[in-house]
């Protein structure tokens, strides 16, 4: 894939994870051009299908279900250090790190949104060299494959935007990705007598085509195991038997061809 298409393709998925408006809607069309050739295996018909539901909902309706979607619940969380600190303190000197590893890109922010929330994350990767961009991408991979998940238990269309995602970051079968994390998991709380967290019940009842996950496993699947993001641990304790989320600082990038 060549730097130019990888570059259109992020801004794509950045568009479509951001909160929907009027120019959402107005650029569907090139959107789905732009992601048209993403093939059969990474869902590119889904997307289509995804897109088709921007355009033709109802703004003030389309706005009430994104919200509905990604603001009432950790598991859809488009803020990725919500999953990672939660509420830690440790979040803050998180956003410092990950906010100078941007204007070392030469991303410098002016809008109201965290920077780690998954659209500016996507743009920052677009501006990287296409190497760049999908290490960085994959260094979120795990994070979309949870973030995919927990999309279909809630039969949202927007899952099919996440599962094309996993498939750039090189999760083309995010499924099985997701049940090996969840069985991972569970088997680390059953050796552990604290129990992780939980999502609300209406989260946790399987919906969705290809949804087969037990109670007990989507239980299991929120008894989270410390992370790493850009070498801040997470105060959760140390590394189980489920790897935990490297992310590496890295030195500036040169922009993407066209950037």
């Amino acid at each position: 894939m060549d730097a130019i298409t990888l570059q259109r393709r992020l801004r794509a998925f950045a568009l479509l994870f951001d909160y929907p408006g009027e120019a959402l809607q107005a650029h569907a069309d090139a959107i789905e051009a732009e992601l048209a050739g993403l093939g059969a295996r990474s869902g590119a018909s889904a997307t289509a299908a995804l897109l088709q539901h921007l355009r033709d909902a109802d703004l003030l309706e389309l706005q009430a279900e994104y919200v509905d979607v990604f603001d009432r619940g950790r598991s859809t969380s488009l803020n990725l250090f919500e999953h990672v600190h939660g509420d830690a303190r440790e979040r803050g000197q998180a956003m410092v790190d990950l906010l100078q590893q941007y204007r070392e890109a030469g991303l410098e922010l002016d809008s109201r949104e965290l920077p780690d929330y998954l659209p500016v994350y996507l743009e920052y990767c677009s501006m990287l060299e296409p190497q760049a961009a999908l290490d960085a991408l994959g260094e979120i991979a795990p994070l979309l494959v949870s973030l995919a998940a927990a999309l279909e238990r809630r039969d949202s269309p927007w899952v099919a935007a996440a599962a094309a995602l996993c498939a750039l970051a090189g999760e083309s079968d995010w499924r099985a990705s997701a049940r090996r994390a969840a069985e991972a998991a569970r088997a680390a709380q059953q050796r552990s007598p604290t129990p992780g967290p939980r999502e609300p019940a209406r989260d946790m009842a399987p919906q969705g085509q290809g949804a087969d996950w037990s109670a007990a496993a989507l239980d299991a699947a929120w008894a989270e195991e410390p992370v790493s993001f850009l070498g801040a641990c997470s105060p959760q304790g140390t590394a189980g038997a489920v790897q935990a989320v490297q992310f590496h600082p890295r030195a500036a990038q040169a922009r993407a061809s066209g950037a």
